[in-house]
């Protein structure tokens, strides 16, 4: 099974792709889109694109998750941020009949077991878990939450 995982921001959107073989997980590919310098209608196109390309490379994916919105920023941000992740479903939906949704307390207790854990202890976790090496430069933050949010979905869904 393939899926892949969202977390949706308007500065920086992370993606992943995972894939199960029995139990074991393995990453496919991870990334982000900067979209700081992008307006709304750039950004939602760069996504579908973003989309398409990882749906025609990996030809069949089962399954998409994203995060749910966190509110711990200004009303401001949280209004574009909310509008941003509407567009971003309705494309999903064109694509997939169901989409998983997981609050970011539900991810960092799937992956870390502790719902309270920083962004640094679900970035190590997502490294043990897909038995990833560490290289000098980290992932980025943005893409192991979108590694960490594809997990909590299998490990969800009971794929």
């Amino acid at each position: 099974m393939k899926i892949i995982g969202i977390d949706p921001g308007t500065i920086t959107l992370g993606y992943s792709v995972i894939e199960s073989i029995g139990n074991r997980l393995y990453l496919l590919e991870a990334g982000t889109l900067d979209l700081k310098n992008s307006g709304f209608k750039e950004s939602i196109e760069m996504f579908n694109d973003l989309l398409n390309s990882l749906l025609i490379k990996y030809e069949k994916i089962d399954s998409v998750a994203i995060e749910t919105i966190f509110f711990k920023i200004n009303p401001q941000s949280l209004i574009k941020l909310a509008q941003f992740r509407g567009a971003l479903l309705y494309i999903l939906f064109q694509k997939f009949d169901t989409i998983g949704e997981y609050a970011p307390m539900e991810i960092k207790k799937s992956v870390t077991g502790n719902g309270s854990s920083s962004k640094e202890q679900v970035q190590f976790m997502v490294y043990k878990l897909l038995n990833l090496k560490p290289t000098d430069e980290k992932i980025k933050l943005d893409i192991t939450d979108a590694i960490a949010i594809a997990i909590t979905h299998f490990q969800k869904t009971n794929f």
